[in-house]
């Protein structure tokens, strides 16, 4: 019984020199690692690698990686980019938009024929004077056109051919040569997008004038020996009406690639407004084979502006 005491004495003094070493180790390792912790708080490493943590700025996750600085160190850079978002999608937005509206699209004038008869095809001005002469003095409306450096003498003129088939044994008579030619106009397409959207309105318009055109043509054909004046007039107020509204549309056209379009439609345009005022006059001094010649030179200038551009 007393031997067992001794052994568990033994026992539980060994016990309580374990722990103490343990405290004793403890305590050791705690100051050793504050000393060390202190040294390494006051190295540089540190102050740099506290310096690059700061950097970092949490906002919402979209990452801008950038380069390493001299100390191998790298910064991401978190931003907040909902503002840059909601631009891109508007700037998206924006670009179908001009998509949409950059479509190209086109305008036509229709095509349409004239009918006149040809009395001469020369390039010599004092025989061209000389024919003119002839058919004022005959009272044959008439009309002179360059094309291709050759002047073209013309009379009458018609959108319907027989018509003029009428008139071609008489002046045949002055000039055996002459002959019935067929004019054509060709269709004219403008390309353009809604930014160039006046660009259609001045085909609609275009095409109106020659509806107007072809209401003297008819006024002509039926009323020649009896012209209805009140009719007449009515027909050159409407075009003087349309040809100003063209105008109005021709000065918007605002981009290089159309300045030769622009300048001889222009051309034209003030050309036919001249031949209103003109016209006017002489049908009401019964001057009909001057008004319908003038009318021939309308038609022709017509032509003139198509192969200009």
């Amino acid at each position: 019984m007393n031997k067992r005491r001794t052994i568990y004495k033994g026992f539980n003094k060994r016990r309580k020199n374990r722990m103490i070493k343990i405290y004793i180790v403890g305590a050791s390792i705690c100051l050793i690692c504050g000393y060390a912790l202190i040294q390494f708080k006051n190295n540089n490493m540190f102050n740099n690698i506290k310096e690059k943590v700061t950097s970092i700025e949490l906002k919402i996750p979209f990452i801008d990686f950038k380069k390493s600085d001299k100390n191998g160190f790298e910064t991401f850079d978190y931003d907040d980019v909902s503002k840059e978002i909601d631009e891109i999608k508007e700037e998206n937005n924006k670009v179908k938009n001009d998509e949409v509206k950059e479509e190209v699209k086109v305008a036509q004038v229709k095509g349409w024929n004239v009918y006149t008869i040809q009395v001469a095809s020369v390039e010599d001005k004092k025989e061209i004077s000389e024919i003119e002469a002839v058919l004022s003095k005959e009272k044959v409306p008439f009309s002179t056109i360059e094309i291709d450096g050759v002047n073209k003498v013309q009379t009458y003129v018609s959108f319907d051919k027989e018509s003029i088939r009428n008139y071609l044994e008489n002046i045949r008579t002055l000039y055996p040569d002459a002959f019935l030619a067929e004019v054509k106009m060709p269709v004219l397409s403008l390309e353009y997008t809604n930014k160039y959207s006046y660009l259609e309105t001045i085909s609609e318009q275009l095409s109106s004038l020659i509806d107007n055109f072809e209401l003297e043509s008819k006024l002509w054909t039926n009323n020649k020996d009896n012209l209805n004046l009140k009719e007449y007039n009515t027909i050159l107020t409407n075009r003087k009406t349309m040809v100003e509204n063209i105008e109005k549309e021709v000065e918007q056209i605002d981009y290089e690639g159309a300045d030769g379009f622009k300048s001889n439609l222009i051309t034209y345009l003030n050309n036919v407004d001249r031949n209103i005022e003109e016209a006017s006059k002489s049908a009401n001094e019964q001057k009909y084979n001057i008004s319908e010649g003038i009318f021939l030179n309308s038609l022709q200038g017509y032509l003139a502006f198509i192969n200009s551009i």
